[in-house]
């Protein structure tokens, strides 16, 4: 298991999907007690990590999902050599990509 946390935001890796969901269940469970709860758009369970483009691969499923955090894009990836690297991108980054397309496309258009 791997904690990271910033603030009242953080993110628990577990390499078993049965022990981040009893983690989560009993996370919500927990929270219950004071009235408080997690935000139901930004808590979610999502296969990632070195095992995960092959597994989904396996099932017939696209790439694994990314997740936001702190104002990053967190993406699996992997180095030159072929080993697992986990990306970050900036907002900047990725919404460069659709006007730097347009721009091959249309040079003169897209200003």
């Amino acid at each position: 298991m791997i904690i990271v946390r910033y603030a009242d935001d953080f993110i628990v890796g577990f390499q078993h999907e049965s022990d981040a969901q009893r983690f989560l269940n009993e996370m919500r469970e927990r929270l219950r007690e004071f009235t408080v709860s997690l935000h139901p758009e930004k808590t979610r369970l999502i296969e990632f990590g070195r095992f995960a483009a092959g597994r989904r691969k396996r099932r017939g499923l696209g790439k694994p999902e990314t997740f936001n955090f702190l104002g990053f894009t967190f993406i699996c990836g992997k180095t030159r050599a072929g080993k697992f690297q986990i990306k970050r991108k900036t907002p900047d980054c990725i919404e460069a990509r659709p006007k730097r397309h347009l721009r091959q496309i249309a040079p003169h258009h897209s200003r």
